[in-house]
């Protein structure tokens, strides 16, 4: 499903996701850690707000590149690979799980620092 997708869905309610400290508004486009406002890209935000609306569920880099981006997929996983490293790095948490030789998930039960 595709960003603009679950934002129809949602029919204009900014209900807050919730995972251990991180609160993701997807309307507002805002995400929190520890009740600190987190600034994030629009890439950023979008792999995030579609890991975490699919959680515990495998993708492909390709997968998520195309869910996130409204470019094709063009063989550019490094570009995934550093939108996963900054959200690491900026959420201060490690929910966005590697899977070696695949891809990567959004795992509930590792959002906690």
């Amino acid at each position: 499903m595709k960003i603009d997708e679950w934002n129809m869905n949602t029919k204009n309610s900014d209900s807050c996701l919730e995972f251990d400290n991180i609160r993701i508004f997807p309307i507002r486009r805002t995400v929190y850690a520890d009740c600190v406002e987190v600034v994030l890209t629009r890439m950023e935000f979008d792999v995030l707000l579609f890991l975490a609306t699919n959680p515990d569920i495998a993708f492909t880099k390709e997968q998520i590149y195309e869910a996130a981006s409204k470019d094709a997929y063009s063989e550019a996983s490094y570009v995934i690979k550093d939108v996963v490293y900054r959200l690491r790095n900026k959420l201060g948490v490690h929910c966005i799980q590697t899977l070696y030789g695949y891809g990567y998930k959004f795992n509930t039960g590792k959002c906690a620092v």
